[in-house]
């Protein structure tokens, strides 16, 4: 049993390829009465979101208020973003314009009032004197701790496990939760989605010019110079044409792959206690012991019955989509999903269309 003193609890970084069960997660980690659950933080910053230039509190607030153009050009195209929960269409203060990144999912997250959440954590941030940009975050997230009456923060943003090598640089303290499911399942459910069709793209684009896509130096919130390609990118390749792109579905196989494979490269490197992994369908086979798992790695002395109760029903089991997939199709995403699969220990067999079910 774990005897620390709940304010010395380290934080805690939930990573992921996306598209992996991460979200159910963080709505789990929400009703914890202890816990700070803070959702999506990193995913509407744009590129260079994770990198640490010393920036003043009010460039700082400056980037969490101001959308990129690559988000704004989203917001207002009629392509949907499913985990993007502020209610742009309803007369609120904010519009698909001008909404924050903040607000688009991490506050309103926390409060249906995220507006006045934000009117009052905006200016405690921007009389900041300079720091790294990363520990304005960690001021953020503090801040939210306290104001909530919480004892942690854990952050889950979806596709930052390219980025934990970074996010342990910045964060040295932090203690990483990987949660993955089968690839196959992963990359289908990454077809139809802007964000990840958007990353496939640039990763193929990288891979073709002899970049390593997977690299913190080149991925999107860790880069120092993606932004450069992505102004770009956005400047001639709107949204509408992004998810009219003829982008094989073995494309998203191989991108799973190639993040899970750096991705465990580096957690690897961690002690042991530093990192639990949570697999997606354990999770929704067993949600109970998944989640007693998880309260135990992240803070014994957190353990509340009543909330593991709660949590506990609110999986649902689902069918895996892959095996209606026709022969073929399966073949191809298997090989492309192979090197992850194999490392995360799944089986990586062809199902019969006919025994779909």
């Amino acid at each position: 049993m774990d005897e620390r003193d709940e304010a010395t609890l380290a934080p805690v970084f939930v990573v992921s390829t996306g598209r992996c069960g991460s979200t159910l997660l963080s709505a789990m980690m929400r009703k914890h009465p202890q816990l700070l659950s803070i959702s999506e933080f990193f995913s509407y910053l744009g590129p260079g979101a994770v990198r640490a230039p010393r920036v003043s509190g009010e460039a700082a607030f400056r980037r969490l208020n101001t959308p990129a153009p690559g988000l704004r050009a989203f917001l207002e195209s009629d392509v949907s973003i499913s985990e993007l929960i502020y209610p742009l269409d309803a007369g609120r203060r904010f519009s698909r314009q001008d909404v924050p990144p903040i607000m688009c999912t991490t506050l309103p997250h926390l409060t249906d009032d995220c507006e006045k959440l934000w009117d009052e954590l905006g200016p405690e941030l921007r009389s900041r004197e300079r720091h790294r940009l990363t520990d304005h975050y960690r001021f953020v997230f503090e801040w939210l701790t306290r104001h909530f009456g919480r004892k942690l923060w854990v952050e889950r943003s979806g596709g930052t496990l390219p980025m934990s090598p970074v996010l342990a640089c910045y964060f040295p303290d932090a203690r990483f939760v990987h949660i993955f499911r089968d690839g196959r399942d992963t990359a289908l459910s990454m077809y139809n989605h802007p964000g990840f069709r958007a990353m496939a793209m640039t990763a193929s684009a990288f891979d073709r010019v002899g970049l390593d896509p997977f690299s913190p130096k080149n991925w999107r919130g860790s880069s120092p110079w993606v932004h450069i390609v992505a102004a770009i990118h956005g400047r001639f390749i709107p949204p509408k044409r992004i998810m009219a792109a003829n982008v094989d579905l073995a494309t998203f196989g191989w991108l799973w792959s190639g993040m899970i494979k750096r991705g465990i490269e580096f957690l690897n490197t961690l002690p042991a206690d530093q990192v639990l992994s949570i697999r997606f369908e354990s999770l929704l086979e067993s949600p109970q012991e998944e989640m007693t798992r998880f309260i135990e790695f992240v803070g014994p002395q957190l353990y509340d019955s009543r909330w593991l109760g709660e949590v506990s029903a609110l999986p649902r089991s689902t069918k895996p989509r892959w095996p209606r997939l026709g022969s073929v199709n399966q073949r191809r995403l298997a090989e492309a999903c192979a090197p992850g699969q194999q490392i995360l220990g799944y089986n990586n067999e062809v199902v019969p269309h006919s025994q779909a079910g």
